[in-house]
């Protein structure tokens, strides 16, 4: 997360907990920890956090992997996945008995009389 990020999301949860006691280290340390995590996780969190609990959060409550999001994240990869699946099924050349119409065993046949027909 970027610094200005950290310092926005940590004075959310200040002016959320007003009888939270935060000092300047407090600040800088939870700022610190906050640059390291990931943006849409701790927004997440703190969001869930404010609407559900009376008081302020550790910042592990806060940094730590949010379920939501991490099932959006595997539904947006899935979503790829499959658009590039769909993608290479495009460039896949059916096999010569589908392009021609008929099932696998009459093209087999009919490509034994060819070959004996042209010996």
């Amino acid at each position: 997360m970027e610094r200005e990020d950290a310092k926005k999301l940590f004075r959310k949860l200040a002016a959320s907990y007003p009888n939270w006691k935060v000092d300047k280290g407090i600040a800088e340390i939870w700022i610190e920890e906050l640059e390291e995590a990931d943006a849409e996780h701790a927004w997440a969190n703190a969001k869930e956090h404010i609407r559900e609990s009376k008081f302020a959060p550790t910042i592990a409550d806060i940094v730590k992997p949010n379920p939501r999001v991490e099932a959006n994240r595997e539904i947006e990869r899935t979503r790829e996945y499959l658009k590039e699946q769909e993608e290479r099924e495009k460039d896949v050349v059916p096999p010569p008995w589908e392009r021609e119409g008929i099932d696998k065993m009459t093209w087999i046949r009919n490509e034994i009389r060819k070959a004996k027909g042209a010996q």
